[in-house]
């Protein structure tokens, strides 16, 4: 879970608990008059939560899971011109979530997919529409793969660890008896573990 989520959850659970305080607060407001003080504090905390910009973040996302939900659920029972406004909605809710980097791309295809197989009646165009929804999410894969190896080559620290590998893997070869009661195997990935730690510290 990332930094974001955690605090989106964190935010949540805060606001939860103080929605509890203030309903506590107001069932015994009149029997503990000096408790309206702390109502308002309850109050005012839960405020200010709910207008936090993370906050606002959560909900919509929470919103967007509730219509996909909801749409993915009855769509066979909307009517055609329904079906492509609420379709649409939800397409832009992948698309602002998925630009953000907020759904996997595993997420995103299903998703997807998901959408093609709700509002493309004819099974046939179904197939062809995932087959290329497939074939861009493949191409998109390859491309940040050849990125990522592109950046991996210009980062000394790479190139210090892959001529630490070499050696390494030579070396644990030539071993004819393996410590600790390891396979060769286990004890190979022990020790590139260790090199890839020493190379990034």
């Amino acid at each position: 879970m990332t930094r974001t989520k955690l605090l989106l959850v964190a935010l949540a659970i805060v606001a939860l608990a103080a929605a509890a305080l203030v309903g506590r607060s107001r069932e015994s407001r009149a029997s503990v008059p000096a408790g309206g003080a702390q109502a308002s504090a309850a109050e005012a905390t839960q405020a200010a939560l709910i207008r936090t910009p993370q906050a606002r973040a959560y909900r919509d996302r929470q919103g967007f899971r509730d219509d996909a939900k909801r749409f993915f659920r009855d769509a066979a029972a909307l009517s055609a011109a329904e079906r492509t406004r609420q379709a649409q909605r939800v397409e832009r809710g992948i698309d602002g979530y998925e630009r953000a980097g907020e759904l996997s791309a595993g997420e995103t295809m299903l998703l997807r997919v998901a959408l093609i197989q709700a509002t493309v009646p004819d099974q046939a165009e179904q197939m062809r529409q995932v087959e290329a929804l497939a074939t861009q999410y493949r191409e998109l894969a390859e491309r940040r793969n050849a990125q990522y190896l592109a950046q991996q080559r210009n980062d000394p620290r790479f190139q210090s660890y892959k001529q630490r590998e070499a050696v390494v893997v030579a070396e644990v070869m030539a071993l004819r008896q393996i410590p600790g009661g390891l396979t060769r195997d286990e004890y190979l990935r022990q020790r590139l573990q260790a090199e890839r730690e020493r190379a990034y510290r």
